[in-house]
């Protein structure tokens, strides 16, 4: 071979290596500027914070529906009160119906007229018991009346009865509310470390890896 076919030859040779050169490099590039891999979100690798966050989530339901229920609880109390005072004016009005006689217009003109004539000396001591007598109520109007006080004893008892329990409905229902509230603050600062602690985890693991490693298995060996 002549020394012009010589040097040809080596110029193709250079030629050759220096395409192989520039395509490695050109890959290695590509490599280095091919976009990272989205890094999984928190929810996906800390599926227990999820669950926390759920559970929170009822617990503070919960806790919302107990403090109607406390509300409502409290409205029942107020309207006891009003039954019970209620009933208890009944049974005084009762009371006192049965002590000073049924309302009986006729009778109370009559015992004033006769209260009259003896004021002014028509009548005597005598004559006017005779009339009060006469005037005073029968026994089915007496019988009546009684039945009346032991009625409204009976429904003012209830009342009674009805507001200690309402009252300690209302108790216990506010306990609860309370308790609840308590427990949604507790679960909701748990599950807020939780996703905290997560995403800081997830934050070191992205500084750690490469901007071209690959987040999966892979990268790890």
């Amino acid at each position: 071979m002549s020394g012009t076919g010589i040097e040809a030859a080596q110029i193709l040779v250079g030629l050759l290596l220096f395409a192989v050169l520039a395509l490695g490099g050109m890959a290695v590039v590509a490599g280095r500027r091919r976009p990272a891999a989205r890094p999984p979100s928190v929810d996906e690798v800390a599926p227990q914070v999820v669950e926390l966050e759920t559970g929170a989530d009822e617990v503070r339901t919960a806790a919302q529906r107990a403090v109607q229920a406390a509300d409502a609880a409290r409205d029942r109390v107020t309207e006891a009160a009003g039954v019970r005072e209620q009933a208890e004016q009944q049974y005084q009005q009762a009371r006192w119906d049965a002590w000073t006689g049924p309302k009986d217009e006729a009778r109370k003109l009559v015992e004033r007229a006769a209260l009259e004539a003896y004021q002014r000396g028509d009548l005597s001591v005598d004559q006017l018991n005779r009339i009060w007598e006469h005037t005073r109520p029968g026994e089915d109007a007496v019988e009546r009346m009684d039945e009346e006080v032991a009625l409204a004893k009976q429904r003012y008892e209830e009342a009674l009865e009805e507001g200690v329990e309402v009252r300690r409905a209302a108790h216990v229902a506010e306990v609860a509310a309370e308790v609840l509230a308590e427990e949604a603050r507790l679960a909701e600062d748990e599950a807020w470390i939780a996703r905290l602690e997560a995403e800081q985890a997830a934050g070191l693991s992205g500084l750690l890896q490469g901007p071209g490693d690959s987040p999966g298995p892979s990268a790890q060996h």
